[in-house]
């Protein structure tokens, strides 16, 4: 990446940020700046006004972020995925605390919690608000729940519905400071851009999508319950993406439904006649892959990510964390760099239980002799039958095999969160700065 589209992307997402926060804050500015009806207690409107802008919030983030191309290539999908939980817990809390200040202020509003006697106005608030908390409590123990991924994705999508849709019913029916035409403007110019994205994710995309299908070519079993689906295009010239890049997949299926499942790509991004997908049993849809026959249809939705590999930060050295499938994304770099005939050096720390369990273990040594690359197993259970490190990957593990002058490389992690976490310590305790470590985890909600 040059220079200049460097600062492009920057100012992009300075647009991005500010935007975002215009259209959270837009009820509170028209508040302030346009003529409302005559301002009542001050703990009241700023509970008012706290719930305003939370449920502008929340109406933003039922969005899904991480499948709009624009947002993956600016922001990190890390951070992305971050942000969007963060915002998501802030969006519950400040819609939560309306009713809260309300209660404290004037305890007579304990009379609008009776179902039975309470005004439609205070039941759509409640069931509203009953929606944002569920959605909030089923995404934050959706394992402690047993929720599949695709049992998730479906009760988000029906709670974000009922928050939105009672919200705003909420919202109009008391008709105090929405009956001003301004504020009126600014709920329909919100409600407009959330239909608006809406509309486009649903409809638009899956309408292209399926103009784009792609047909099982081969299911290859890397190890015992890992699998790489491998995708050639029908009817068209393929898949342009980047090393690095995530999408994600139905089979069988249709494009238009909600059941989708994220996977990074783990093919050289020169190989536009396939497509490459390594998986890991880990839920119903992926302990699924081993069963396919071949000719499947399968609709991908993507690519997502920006992983800077040709940007000069990369150019001195690529050091690569992975944990058990955490090195698909990994594979299609190195591959990619490879079929490049790339020589920057790369050093690759490869955490696994034990030598049966080493996905692409032999790929990587045949990369060895066309790569300068270094790869380094650790192995929980190791059984002498290759070199390898014992144990977790460690901090004194990465400092034997990084060079002192490391100030230079370039971190990419990928694993499951606990690894995530560790290599982060690790990483800080070397003096290896943040901008400098790129991190992709298998947790999404």
């Amino acid at each position: 990446m040059k220079e200049g589209n460097r600062m492009t992307r920057q100012m992009k997402s300075l647009f991005f940020i500010l935007v975002y926060l215009i259209l959270i804050f837009l009820p509170l500015l028209v508040f302030l700046i346009f003529e409302t009806p005559e301002s009542r207690a001050f703990w009241r409107d700023f509970s008012v006004l706290l719930g305003f802008v939370g449920l502008s919030m929340a109406g933003l983030q039922f969005i899904p972020t991480t499948r709009l191309a624009f947002l993956t290539d600016i922001f990190d999908m890390d951070k992305v995925y971050k942000m969007h939980h963060v915002l998501s817990v802030l969006s519950v809390l400040l819609v939560l605390l309306h009713p809260c200040i309300l209660l404290i202020n004037n305890p007579n509003i304990l009379l609008l919690f009776n179902p039975f006697t309470a005004p439609w106005r205070a039941q759509a608030g409640w069931i509203g608000l009953a929606g944002l908390l569920l959605i909030a409590l089923t995404s934050i123990y959706r394992k402690e729940l047993h929720l599949g991924y695709n049992a998730w994705h479906g009760i988000h999508t029906l709670l974000a519905l009922v928050i939105t849709v009672f919200g705003l019913i909420h919202i109009f029916k008391v008709n105090y400071y929405s009956a001003a035409l301004p504020m009126r403007i600014a709920w329909i110019l919100e409600i407009a851009i959330w239909l608006t994205m809406i509309i486009i994710i649903r409809i638009v995309k899956p309408l292209k999508i399926k103009q784009h299908p792609f047909t099982v070519h081969q299911v290859i079993q890397e190890i015992p319950g890992v699998w790489t689906l491998v995708l050639k295009p029908r009817g068209h010239a393929g898949f342009h993406f980047n090393a690095g890049q995530v999408a994600w997949i139905n089979i069988n299926t249709s494009p238009f439904t909600l059941h989708r499942n994220p996977f990074s790509v783990s093919g050289s991004a020169l190989a536009k006649e396939e497509l490459r997908f390594t998986i890991k049993a880990l839920g119903d849809f992926s302990s699924s892959i081993g069963d396919l026959k071949g000719g499947e249809t399968v609709y991908v939705d993507g690519p997502y990510g920006n992983f800077p590999l040709d940007d000069a930060s990369t150019k001195n050295g690529l050091v690569m964390l992975a944990g058990g499938i955490g090195i698909a994304p990994i594979m299609s770099i190195l591959k990619t760099l490879a079929d490049q005939k790339d020589q920057r050096p790369l050093t690759l720390f490869y955490g696994s239980y034990d030598e049966e369990n080493i996905i692409f273990q032999a790929e990587l040594e045949k990369l060895k002799k066309v790569l300068n690359l270094t790869v380094v197993h650790v192995l929980e259970k190791p059984s002498g039958k290759i070199p390898c490190e014992s144990g977790y990957i460690s901090q004194a593990i990465l400092e034997r095999y990084l060079p002192a002058d490391r100030d230079d490389l370039y971190f990419f992690q990928c694993g499951p969160l606990p690894m995530i976490k560790a290599m982060a310590h690790h990483l800080k305790n070397l003096g290896v700065s943040k901008q400098r470590i790129r991190s992709e985890q298998y947790e999404m909600a």
